[in-house]
């Protein structure tokens, strides 16, 4: 096994980025059937329109088009050449209907949205989960956050006790946050905000 390198993604590696989610033969969902016609769309769609009727190729074509004209940030974790991990963490002003989604209240700031980040989401293979690398993708998230200029972050692990489910944490873990610096800014009835301020 190598050591686990984090990049941002990019168009050069939004084909890597669609073969780990491609339900046939992607592992990001292998464990998870009913979720792999995400491709991570989900909080890029306003919930006006009903989430159950997009399709696996529709959302394809949209984080694709997203990725090739680089409107989608997040990061992959690799291990050599192999995506082994994902990360839907972006500037707050391009995920507008994340809280929406999330059915939760906007999260107030003391600053600008293109100034602030949220973490939404966290995929990592089946095979590889355990092993540190959704720390390791929100380290490399924040440093590269805090290079950008980004002020603070926010992010909003679910109250899911001693589930081990990997559905009720896939917005990271609370001890995950915390353990990086975060601060509970809030409880909500199904998850808890947390905050990080980078500068």
């Amino acid at each position: 096994m190598n050591e686990i390198t984090v990049k941002p993604l990019t168009p050069a590696l939004g084909a890597a980025f669609l073969r780990f989610f491609d339900h046939e033969r992607g592992t990001a969902f292998a464990d998870n059937p009913e979720w792999a016609k995400c491709y991570c769309h989900f909080y890029e769609v306003p919930r006006v329109i009903e989430w159950e009727t997009l399709t696996a190729s529709q959302n394809r074509t949209a984080m694709q088009a997203r990725i090739e004209v680089g409107a989608m940030d997040g990061f992959l974790a690799l291990d050599g050449a192999d995506v082994v991990g994902w990360l839907n963490a972006q500037p707050r002003d391009a995920l507008p209907h994340c809280f929406d989604r999330m059915r939760i209240e906007p999260t107030p700031l003391p600053c600008e949205a293109f100034e602030a980040a949220v973490v939404v989401c966290f995929v990592v293979a089946p095979q590889r989960r355990r092993q540190g690398i959704a720390g390791v993708l929100l380290a490399g998230a924040l440093a590269s956050f805090a290079a950008r200029g980004i002020k603070l972050v926010d992010a909003f692990p679910f109250k899911s006790g001693a589930s081990e489910l990997a559905a009720d944490h896939y917005h990271g873990s609370l001890s995950l946050f915390l353990d990086q610096g975060f601060t509970v800014l809030r409880e909500d009835e199904t998850m808890t905000a947390v905050r990080k301020i980078l500068r």
